[in-house]
């Protein structure tokens, strides 16, 4: 069985936290992690992965790879390979497909769509029947099929809808996702409201528009009780709406994207459609705020927002571009580099990336296991910088060679599964 020696552990709480690994693979399968020891022996199989740091696999609570419904934009089967080469032992893909998943067999269908891949799935079931916001979906029958959380990938805008589906949800331990959006506050904006807007002429998008939907959902929350998830945050006063309902005691977790942490408004600038997003980037006091939440806990889960588009929807103009960005490939570059631009130690950032990429997500979806229990897979990111690669079908790649401030790059994932090696 050939032995991979990574230069440190970063699983805080484990007693071999901060200290050089061996990861045993038996059958292309990780079957063990334990302390560093002795010599390699190169005829075994063994190898020294130099500055590699094993995370516990990671988890992305947020990709889109448009299957069923326009799969040659990416597809599953794809989008699982480029999630392994972005360093994810698990991955969420969304549930707003066509048809959507809120029926018992599609939660099946996918987990056995998936089993062959090195990047397994994690269930997320729609929360309202057809997405249409009126009706709740069958979730406990979901749940014994396999979903671990319910969304829409959408805001519930039915306050009623939202007060019913924590309270069923609260007896089934499930978390239900609200995006953080009110849709009628400024239905015509599309970028952040500020002066990059004005500049550009373009229609804004307020910090009310997110402010007024998390404050209400955490109203409905105070009063039902259950497990509230905001699967992306992106501005200053709806984090710290956020941070004081977790001082309160109420059950609630938070995200935001890798891009939000990464760019502003004022990258759009010359109408840059590459980085237009449906929750759009805010102001730079917004990502501020956001890598500050990224240490101080605020923060659960940093997601992919994985958005493949077709040519068709991408090669046009801004206006009517299709928002998002293809990027699971290089979440923990750019995350990894924003971190350090936000003035942070090496130490600081390794044990960030773990908590919102690791511990976080599984906090999430109520996946935690003993703190000093062995990780059942690994992610191995070094910090030196390297590009990523990406084979993702889709036009919308914003993270390559041209990209600035990228940081560290993953090595591979190993898994029970099997292993992916960048």
């Amino acid at each position: 069985m050939p032995r991979y020696r990574a230069a440190a552990l970063i699983l805080p709480g484990h007693p071999l936290h901060g200290h050089p690994v061996d990861l045993i693979v038996e059958d292309d399968r990780l079957t063990g992690v334990v302390p560093a020891d002795g010599a390699l022996d190169a005829a075994r199989g063994d190898r020294d992965l130099g500055s590699a740091r094993a995370f516990a696999g990671w988890w992305d609570l947020q990709a889109d790879f448009r299957d069923p419904g326009t799969e040659r934009a990416e597809g599953l089967n794809h989008g699982l390979t480029v999630a392994a080469q972005g360093g994810f032992a698990k991955v969420a893909p969304v549930a707003s497909t066509r048809p959507c998943r809120d029926q018992p067999a599609e939660i099946q269908a996918i987990l056995h769509r998936s089993h062959r891949h090195v990047t397994g799935v994690l269930p997320v079931a729609a929360l309202s029947a057809g997405r249409a916001g009126k009706e709740l979906t069958e979730a406990h029958a979901l749940a014994e099929a396999g979903a671990l959380a319910f969304s829409d990938d959408a805001p519930v805008d039915r306050p009623e809808l939202l007060r019913r589906a924590l309270e069923y949800h609260g007896g089934l331990g499930t978390p239900v996702f609200s995006e953080a959006h009110d849709p009628k506050f400024q239905p015509e904006g599309i970028m952040h409201e500020g002066a990059a807007s004005t500049r550009m002429g373009l229609p804004g998008l307020s910090e009310e528009s997110e402010t007024l939907r998390i404050r209400r959902d955490l109203d409905i929350l105070r009063y039902s009780g259950g497990r509230l998830h905001i699967p992306v945050v992106t501005t200053a006063a709806g984090l710290q709406s956020i941070r004081d309902a977790k001082a309160e005691g109420l059950s609630v977790t938070c995200g935001t994207t890798v891009h939000h942490l990464c760019w502003t408004d004022e990258d759009l600038a010359g109408f840059n459609r590459d980085l237009k997003l449906s929750l759009p980037l805010r102001s730079a006091d917004d990502r501020t705020a956001l890598r500050t939440a990224a240490f101080d806990g605020t923060l659960d889960a940093v997601v992919s927002d994985h958005r493949p588009r077709t040519p068709e929807e991408h090669d046009v103009d801004f206006m009517v571009v299709a928002p998002g960005i293809a990027g699971l490939h290089a979440v923990g570059s750019a995350l990894c580099g924003a971190l350090r631009d936000h003035g942070a130690s090496p130490e600081d950032v390794d044990e960030a990336m773990a908590r919102l990429l690791a511990s976080g997500p599984r906090r999430v979806l109520n996946a935690t296991s003993a703190p000093d229990a062995a990780p059942d897979s690994i992610t191995l990111f070094s910090p030196e910088d390297q590009v990523p690669s990406s084979s993702s079908k889709a036009p919308n790649t914003v993270y390559g060679a041209d990209t600035a401030g990228l940081g560290g790059h993953v090595v591979g994932v190993l898994t029970a599964r099997g292993t992916h090696w960048n």
